[in-house]
């Protein structure tokens, strides 16, 4: 018969600290990564899960070249194929983009893998990620930044930047709850609480990190930094992400 170990429900045997925890690039919060226009200026760029082909009329209107990839009938892409299978032969993009369609895909390491077969070395496969948002449409794949690391570490590629904190969970599902009234600026009220309160919370934690832990000031500032950062990311509806092959 096993015995209680006295451990509160749910603690690993494993003692994680924030470094641990942290992916292994840039992380922002609450901030744009990359600008489209100045990544597919003459590129030759592949839009998986493309919809009604937004990013069309930019990329050709600077000289780049666009193909449209979506598994269903009624949109403006030029393929019909699903990401897992991408119909292109090996390093043939510069740049890959998924825009909220992660999250949509039944098998996402093949995808990654198959993202990363096309896209030619140093090319950027670059969108958002779905995280801490309800099932939607059909969803499989709500990835978190540790997953999108790993994804890309097996994949040939890394991470470059990561970026969340622009809103959160709980304000994303108190909008579903209250829908249909409208909700969008509380949205952006919440959020902004929620940044503040994470921001207060370091505040403190620098002080425990210089007078308790009696760590420099140089160190207790990068510690305490980065535990802001992680709770914005462990909490935030979803990602944009930078992601390079190598």
């Amino acid at each position: 018969m096993e015995q209680n170990s006295g451990k509160p429900l749910g603690q690993g045997v494993r003692t994680m600290g924030l470094e641990d925890q942290a992916p292994d690039c840039e992380i922002y919060i609450n901030t744009k990564i990359y600008d489209l226009k100045e990544l597919v200026s003459g590129k030759r760029v592949v839009d998986i899960g493309c919809g009604y082909g937004r990013n069309k009329q930019m990329v050709e209107s600077l000289n780049g070249e666009w193909i449209g990839v979506e598994p269903f009938e009624g949109g403006a892409h030029t393929v019909k194929a699903d990401a897992e299978n991408l119909p292109f032969e090996d390093n043939s993009f510069d740049i890959a983009i998924m825009d909220a369609v992660l999250e949509h895909i039944p098998d996402v390491g093949k995808a990654f893998n198959e993202v990363s077969r096309v896209l030619k070395p140093g090319g950027l496969f670059v969108g958002y990620v779905a995280f801490m948002e309800c099932f939607h449409e059909i969803s499989y794949s709500h990835l978190s930044f540790k997953a999108l690391e790993h994804y890309s570490n097996i994949n040939n590629m890394t991470l470059k930047k990561v970026s969340g904190g622009k809103r959160f969970g709980i304000d994303y599902h108190l909008n579903v709850i209250f829908y249909p009234l409208p909700f969008k600026m509380m949205r952006g009220l919440i959020a902004s609480s929620i940044r503040t309160t994470i921001k207060l919370k370091s505040k403190l934690a620098y002080l425990g990190l210089r007078y308790k832990r009696k760590l420099d000031r140089q160190e207790a500032k990068r510690l305490s930094s980065l535990y802001y950062k992680i709770e914005c990311l462990r909490q935030s509806n979803g990602f944009s992400y930078v992601i390079e092959k190598n």
